[in-house]
């Protein structure tokens, strides 16, 4: 049976509390203040129905609520908008009370890592609530790290234009080392070792072709100019979809971590803590890779395989 704690009236939007008399939709599942439903005469998602609509309750990003020692002294009465989901909540409170989204204007205490932060924002605005794939742009600006400023703007255009091409050269000049970094580790692992078998079996054909001749010598040519086609086209791939793939990586790694999380009851501190250990860059897998690719060409140059 759904929590209809936190919820809202299908009909007048107004959040459900202790003492509100409900009247849920026997076919969709949506709920209703009683009065409201007796105004209507029907399920205010009647027109869906036929659509086989099944209500869901509104996404909550843990809506642990700060007690009153946790923030500062602010009056109750003072409300601001939510971000995530557009209703007034209290100022004092560090968690919209409705969906439970930490609030970025909330009366932190004063840190100069903090100013800093905001100087940024300040200087590369956007909304935290707006919704990427799903996802408000705000988590996935934790999951990303200290590089959102360049990624954010890019999965905002994307997401708006349904455009999937904006080029990283990071990703273009680096192979699948950028995909490591950004912890997507098995796109990266794929294309280091498409990269080092190409290079592999390129240097096998030079160590030879000088004893081919005639057709034997022209295909091993062909052979060698066809790897470092698909090599080519492995960077244009990374180059151009690269930042498509991460976005969709950052927006599907946040719905699991908040499903999982959800289904444990866990705060939005933990969710938060999650976010940032789950995202950020992988400076060791990456390394280790770099460290093993250089090995592999130290190899092939001194020619200790052919």
């Amino acid at each position: 049976m759904k929590d209809y704690k936190k919820t809202s009236c299908v009909k007048c939007e107004e959040a459900f509390d202790e003492s509100s008399d409900i009247v849920v939709c026997p076919e969709c599942g949506a709920p209703h203040h009683r009065e409201c439903w007796k105004e209507l005469g029907h399920c205010a998602c009647e027109d869906k129905h036929a659509d086989g609509y099944e209500w869901q309750p509104e996404k909550r990003y843990f809506g642990s609520i700060a007690s009153p020692s946790e923030t500062e002294s602010v009056s109750s009465n003072e409300r601001v908008v939510c971000p995530n989901c557009g209703r007034n909540t209290n100022k004092s409170e560090k968690y919209c009370e409705y969906c439970g989204y930490y609030m970025y204007e909330a009366a932190d205490p004063f840190s100069e890592e903090k100013a800093v932060k905001d100087n940024l924002e300040e200087l590369f605005p956007f909304d935290p609530g707006e919704s990427i794939q799903g996802v408000p742009a705000g988590d996935i600006k934790r999951f990303v790290g200290n590089m959102w400023i360049y990624y954010i703007p890019k999965f905002i255009r994307m997401s708006r234009s349904k455009n999937p091409v904006s080029f990283n050269f990071t990703a273009f000049f680096t192979h699948g080392f950028w995909f490591v970094s950004r912890k997507m580790y098995l796109p990266g692992i794929l294309m280091i070792l498409a990269v080092s078998g190409s290079s592999l079996y390129q240097a096998y054909l030079a160590s030879v072709l000088q004893t081919l001749s005639g057709n034997r010598l022209a295909i091993g040519s062909m052979i060698s100019l066809i790897l470092s086609g698909m090599e080519f086209l492995l960077m244009i791939f990374s180059g151009l979809l690269g930042n498509r793939l991460y976005m969709n990586h950052c927006t599907k790694k946040i719905k699991k971590i908040n499903a999982q999380l959800t289904a444990k009851n866990a705060d939005a501190d933990e969710f938060n803590r999650e976010l940032e250990s789950s995202g950020g860059l992988a400076m060791i897998p990456t390394f280790s890779m770099i460290m093993c690719y250089l090995a592999v060409v130290y190899i092939i140059e001194k020619g200790f395989l052919f």
